[in-house]
């Protein structure tokens, strides 16, 4: 059958097909150069809209987005425990063979979770003594603080 690039395509020509009726029926604009101007600009956003449809749908497209490193493309996905197995079991298997990948995969994870753990902690320390650090930087600054206090006692 059709591919959704055609289905998509073919919906985008019945929305535009609404909006030009709306346009000769409803309001008709004030002089037959407005009604001339709106179809065009209409007819104009339709090949657009077309042109940006198919380059949506164009493989090499999507390909270069990829290989460029698109910002679509990037960042971090986290895989599910199920997800993981799923890949890592594909074929036939047996049951002891799933458990046993099954429990490795479940001790990476605790690690790595463990791992970050103990990193946001120890990032957190070195925040909370860079932070007293610079409080007490910025008390020594103040000349007439240590002053003060020493002269009211």
């Amino acid at each position: 059958g059709e591919g959704w690039g055609a289905r998509v395509v073919e919906k985008m020509d019945k929305r535009l097909a609404k909006m030009e009726a709306k346009l000769d029926g409803e309001e008709p604009p004030k002089s037959k150069k407005e009604i001339k101007k709106e179809k065009q600009l209409a007819k104009k956003e339709k090949k657009e809209l077309r042109a940006i449809a198919q380059k949506s749908l164009d493989v090499a497209n999507w390909t270069g987005a990829l290989l460029e490193g698109g910002e679509r493309f990037s960042g971090k996905v986290e895989e599910s425990l199920e997800d993981k197995l799923t890949k890592e079991t594909v074929g036939l298997v047996s049951y002891d063979e799933m458990k046993q990948k099954r429990e490795e995969l479940e001790t990476q994870q605790s690690n790595a979770k463990r791992k970050a753990e103990e990193d946001a902690k120890r990032e957190e320390g070195e925040k909370k003594k860079i932070k007293a650090k610079k409080e007490k930087q910025a008390k020594s600054m103040l000349s007439f603080g240590d002053d003060e206090e020493g002269g009211d006692e």
